[in-house]
């Protein structure tokens, strides 16, 4: 009797004992390389050495749109001899307006201190906003008190600040162009503790109109908002419509994946029918022979990926720097446009883990009865790893749509599965024959 195939619970994958060792390299080799490139974050964002004693970097993001944040990251090095501290962080001007010109403080945030951090993840030391001390015609904060022992710069060493700004709407909004900004920044000579110095910084941005795609989720999240009146349900609402708009692609996309994996035992057999090299040439013939007579396309599930891939990009740029996410708080953050990094110890990794375990549960509930689940190694554990990783420094509202995204494409890929799979039998085990005698 033909034994029936039934959709497992998805559980914890297990992996055969043969592949345990390289799943574990392949973990180690990923947590070094997560280790190397915290360690060249670290390195490229020092300031290159100059000839002033001390050199200030403003670096803005190279372009911005309208309803998005600006954020001007202000890296102070100390090229001289002796110990410096520094005092005060400035805005100079920006176009050709004094101060911050047609961009605002957020509501609530000044400037923040990056402080130094185990493996980029884990603060080491405890900082506090910068202080605001005049808003016209310049933005000028107190940074002393950023740290508890005040910002003191050793001979080579750098520390960087961060100004939040944010672009303003209505008759207020910036004139899309491109914007020089200049920063100035006071400090205290250990030599002449009763002399301030100053030293100015530049940076360059553009604003400009984003395009079609990420200006019509916008454009939905605000009729979803006049809705509901709260920001994070309308990205619940975003992200479940997206998945119904695209359940077809993910039919289409898994429908392929099963029609293959319905035709292992035979590729097995044409396998151990041509094992030597130089049968290939036949091998491919006889398995493009099989595809077609089994209508298999081998493209079809490469297609709804790279359908759906412009969306994703499209709603990276529509949520991960909106704005009106600055007045939004969420549970645990004061705003969904803050990031786990910006967050206190205590509830800056609760994103990053819900982003990894989320991640998991796709991974695991995209198998296919019968797949050789050791090949999928990688995917399975590596891949949330990363995506908490690089979830620590996603925007709170962001990290949010990764997670529902997730969860919602699970029970898709379940109940899709599930459907296309019913009534499949097991694939008979192939033994490969050997060519020697």
């Amino acid at each position: 009797m033909t034994a029936r195939m039934q959709l497992t619970h998805w559980r914890f994958p297990l992996i055969q004992k043969s592949s345990r060792k390289n799943t574990y390299r392949l973990l180690l080799v990923v947590i070094l390389l997560l280790g190397v490139l915290t360690l060249a974050g670290c390195v490229t964002t020092a300031t290159p050495s100059s000839s002033a004693p001390v050199s200030v970097v403003v670096s803005p993001p190279a372009s911005l749109g309208p309803k998005e944040n600006l954020q001007l990251t202000v890296t102070v090095r100390n090229n001289s001899v002796s110990y410096i501290r520094l005092r005060t962080l400035s805005v100079v001007s920006t176009g050709d307006q004094p101060g911050s010109g047609p961009f605002t403080l957020w509501s609530g945030r000044t400037a923040d201190l990056s402080a130094k951090k185990l493996l980029g993840i884990i603060p080491t030391e405890k900082t506090s906003p910068a202080v605001l001390v005049q808003q016209s015609p310049m933005l000028v904060f107190n940074i002393e008190k950023m740290l508890d022992t005040g910002i003191g710069l050793a001979v080579g060493e750098s520390r960087t600040i961060v100004i939040h700004l944010t672009e303003p709407t209505g008759e207020k909004a910036a004139i899309l162009g491109v914007y020089k900004t200049i920063v100035r920044v006071s400090y205290e000579d250990y030599d002449n503790k009763n002399k301030l110095t100053e030293t100015d910084g530049t940076g360059v941005f553009q604003l400009k109109n984003r395009t079609v795609l990420p200006v019509g989720i916008r454009w939905i999240i605000e009729q979803l908002y006049k809705l509901v009146h709260n920001y994070a349900v309308a990205i619940i609402l975003l992200t479940l419509g997206l998945k119904l708009i695209t359940e077809p692609l993910t039919r289409m996309q898994f429908k392929s994946t099963v029609d293959m994996q319905k035709l292992q035992p035979q590729l097995a057999k044409l396998k151990a029918k041509y094992p030597n090299k130089e049968d290939a040439k036949q091998l491919n013939e006889e398995t493009m022979k099989l595809y077609k007579d089994n209508n298999v396309n081998l493209f079809s599930g490469c297609l709804p990926l790279l359908v759906q891939w412009p969306v994703f990009l499209a709603l990276f740029t529509a949520i991960n720097n909106y704005s009106p996410f600055n007045s939004a708080p969420f549970l645990w953050a004061p705003a969904l446009s803050m990031t786990s990094s910006g967050l206190p110890l205590a509830t800056g990794f609760i994103m990053p883990i819900i982003v990894g375990a989320s991640t998991y549960v796709q991974s695991i509930t995209s198998f296919i009865p019968g797949q050789d689940r050791s090949q999928m190694a990688m995917l399975t554990y590596f891949m949330p790893i990363l995506l908490a990783y690089w979830a620590y420094n996603f925007s709170i509202a962001l990290a949010l749509y990764w997670a529902l995204f997730s969860l919602f494409s699970a029970g898709q890929q379940y109940l899709v599965i599930k459907r296309l799979t019913k009534g499949m039998p097991v694939p008979e085990p192939v033994v490969k024959k050997s060519s020697k005698k």
